[in-house]
């Protein structure tokens, strides 16, 4: 008996590939925020973070969402450092006590 190889291929239209091209541009973001994700068919994206889940199928739709979470995430962190050290702000000068 002959040996075919038989692959079946996902035949998405070009819009669903654009889709999910810009989708999967977004993957450097996700993991710089530490969260996961999946890409399912055709051209959906998933994405968790601290147990929540939450499903996208409009890539701008995601980039909006993780534009918020960044925003959340720095301001988190400036408040955090701003509480560590009140008054220790480079961009106020420094009082004539301090000199």
């Amino acid at each position: 008996m002959d040996e075919y190889d038989i692959r079946i291929m996902a035949d998405y239209s070009k819009d669903i590939n654009e889709c999910r091209k810009a989708f999967l541009a977004l993957r450097p973001r996700l993991h710089q925020l530490e969260m996961k994700y999946g890409l399912f068919d055709p051209a959906r994206m998933w994405v968790t973070k601290n147990g929540v889940s939450k499903d996208f199928y409009d890539p701008e739709d995601l980039m909006l969402f993780l534009d918020s979470i960044q925003h959340q995430f720095m301001d988190a962190a400036t408040s955090t450092r701003l509480q560590e050290h009140p008054g220790d702000s480079s961009c106020t000068p420094p009082s004539e006590s301090e000199q």
